[in-house]
Order: C-alpha cells, then structure tokens, then sequence
C-alpha cells in the first residue's frame, strides 16, 4: 500500500525537473527591443544619459565588486576596447545593496585599469529597467537604440558572442 506522503514529494521533485528544462533569461529584454533610457552619475559624479551614444555601438555591464566572473569580464572588456572609439563600454555596478563606497569601486578601477564610464546603479534602478537577474550581464546596444544581444554571466563562448554582436554594428 502506497503512503500518501510520497505524492507531494514526486509532484515537488517532477516541477522541478520541469523547471531546469526550460532556459531562464538573465534579462527580460529581447533582440530588437528599445533599451530603456537612463540618466544616472557616474563615480565621478558626471550625469550619463544612454542616449547621448545614440549612433554608436553600446556595450553596457552589470556587474559587481566582489563576483569573479565579473572581473573576468572587465580584464576581457579592457584588453579587448581599452583602446577603441567605436564601442562604448558602460559599467553600471551593482553594490549599492550592499553598501560598497565609491572609493572601493574607484580602486577596482584604478586596479585593473579601467578606462570605462562607471555608473553606480544606487537602488538598483537599471536592474530593474533591464529585468536583470544574474551577474554579470552584458547587454550590446546597437546604433538605433535598440538591444542587439544580452548575455548572462561570462563562460568561455560569452568573448566570441559579444565581440560577434558587436562586429554586426
């Protein structure tokens, strides 16, 4: 004889299977969707507004002080468009909920030699603009306005796909 304890954990244990078979974006926006506008400081208190790029190509990061990945991500960002006019690279961090200074993000800056605009994403206002649920996140915008590739964390095929979403600008 069956005991009824057991239904419940098979229908718990089956929706979660489920679940992990349908893939869970890392953004809530589409190819071909406007990125949504913003004006925010910048570390250095500077107001940045997205569509003053309007025209070029945009590469925006989330990412965070303490996620590793995300400094896979900026070493890789840095060495790949330190040095070029046509990609704008826009680091929004999000520490503010954890309370991070500004003078601790600015010495990341400084350590791995950023050149990129920084924008401290106080209230995690873009996060919820961008639907972002995973760190780090890079979102490629292209010339019009409109988002061209979005990509959660930063695994070994992330490199090729941005640099591939960019070259399509």
């Amino acid at each position: 004889m069956r005991s009824r304890a057991t239904f419940p954990g098979v229908v718990i244990v089956s929706l979660l299977l489920i679940s992990f078979a349908f893939p869970v974006s890392a953004i809530s926006l589409l190819p071909g969707d406007p990125a949504p506008d913003f004006s925010l400081p910048d570390i250095d208190g500077k107001i940045v507004t997205l569509s003053e790029f309007r025209g070029k190509t945009v590469l925006i990061v989330f990412w965070s002080t303490w996620c590793s990945r995300c400094s896979e991500e900026l070493i890789f960002l840095r060495d790949q468009f330190g040095h070029h006019d046509d990609v704008t690279v826009l680091l929004i961090n999000q520490d503010s909920e954890k309370m991070v200074s500004r003078e601790r993000i600015a010495e990341m800056r400084d350590r791995f030699s950023l050149p990129f605009t920084i924008i401290v994403d106080s209230g995690l206002v873009l996060w919820d603009r961008f639907g972002i649920n995973a760190l780090p996140t890079s979102v490629v915008i292209g010339k019009d306005g409109r988002v061209v590739h979005a990509e959660a964390n930063f695994y070994w095929e992330t490199p090729e796909k941005l640099l591939k979403a960019i070259s399509r600008q």
